[in-house]
């Protein structure tokens, strides 16, 4: 029998803990890519996404034929878009297909925006692998209610002095050199740094991730919102997630994409890459006329001395991030046979590169 009080009233009850705030769902995120790139560089690129928790992955074909199409239907996280005629005509009208590629890139990833069940969109290229030292929600968690996008900083794959390996993910990262010309002219030479923008041979810039619900319109590196800053959307900067690049997966494929670009006029170098990588493309074009100097070149602006990487140490600007997309790719895609050693990647880059290759090679035999 329960006590009563003088007054003959229940004795109060304890007073109860505050319930527990519902914890907030972890944030959701997709990746769109504009792909033309060997079979087993799209399956590792997918399935190291979707392990690292990409809700779905869009894969825009810019060969409307490509045959990774049937692997990519076989995961429901996959959504892959044949970039055909039917298909321009159907996103860009009369206009049809455009022949400046990042302008297909920035069609294709506002197009995946606009459809994506998500709270976030990356926009990355093939050959760039997201790399996370932080949670992805502790991240986005620094976006302020104004603030659009996060740009993530990309680092540049490259090698050290001695590193004879031939596997297509080796080599370690180095970071931007930015606001300090100075500092990357004395680590990297007169003879280098020319060609490197803020220390790197490929773009510095990062890449969007971009919260959805906005009317933008993605870039390759960055997001438009119409009456905002020019057009440039307000953004943060992302500190524990980085797109680790691999500019040139072996140095033929790099060699190749070179060499595609070196047959295009100069205008048209001048409005897709940025001053640096024209500069690379122009001296390769104008200078270089056999395929080992063609090399040599790459390794001299993707290689580093043993001053050079100590140098860069000392900045803080060189790490080892570790990722396995070809481990991921084996899980994701068990039945597909896979070899990623420098060899048998070249051997898959296409014909068209391949022709371009084989014309620099015969050009080496006449000299």
């Amino acid at each position: 029998m329960n006590e009563t009080t003088d007054q003959g009233e229940e004795p109060a009850e304890a007073p109860q803990p505050d319930p527990k705030p519902e914890a907030k769902p972890e944030p959701t995120w997709a990746v769109v890519a504009t792909v033309r790139e060997p079979t087993e560089l799209v399956l590792a690129f997918v399935a190291h996404h979707l392990e690292l928790g990409a809700r779905k992955i869009f894969i825009y074909l810019d060969d409307p034929d490509d045959p990774v199409r049937p692997m990519l239907k076989q995961t429901g996280r996959v959504k892959a878009i044949r970039c055909n005629d039917a298909y321009w005509n159907r996103v860009n009208g009369e206009r049809g297909r455009p022949e400046n590629q990042n302008a297909r890139q920035a069609i294709n990833a506002t197009q995946a925006y606009r459809q994506a069940k998500v709270d976030y969109l990356l926009h990355l290229d093939a050959d760039e692998f997201l790399h996370m030292a932080r949670p992805f929600g502790e991240e986005v968690a620094r976006l302020e209610d104004d603030d659009v996008w996060l740009r993530i900083p990309a680092v540049e794959r490259c090698w050290l002095a001695g590193d004879r390996s031939e596997h297509i993910f080796s080599g370690v990262f180095r970071h931007p050199i930015k606001q300090a010309p100075r500092i990357a002219r004395r680590i990297y030479g007169d003879k280098v740094a020319p060609f490197l923008a803020n220390g790197l041979a490929g773009s510095s810039h990062g890449k969007p991730l971009v919260r959805t619900g906005h009317k933008v319109q993605l870039q390759v590196h960055a997001a438009k919102l119409p009456g905002k800053n020019n057009g440039w959307a307000p953004h943060k900067k992302a500190t524990g997630l980085h797109v680790l690049h691999f500019d040139g997966l072996t140095p033929l494929h790099w060699a190749a994409k070179t060499l595609r670009y070196a047959e295009q006029g100069d205008e048209a170098i001048g409005s897709l890459l940025h001053d640096e990588r024209a500069r690379q493309v122009r001296h390769v074009r104008d200078n270089i006329t056999n395929m080992p100097d063609l090399l040599r070149f790459f390794r001299m602006i993707t290689g580093l001395t043993p001053d050079q990487a100590r140098a860069l140490t000392e900045h803080g600007r060189l790490s080892a991030m570790k990722i396995d997309p070809e481990a991921a790719m084996r899980r994701a895609f068990p039945d597909f046979e896979a070899d990623f050693s420098f060899r048998a990647f070249d051997l898959k880059l296409g014909a068209e590169n391949a022709k371009r290759l084989m014309q620099k090679i015969a050009a080496n035999k006449a000299a």
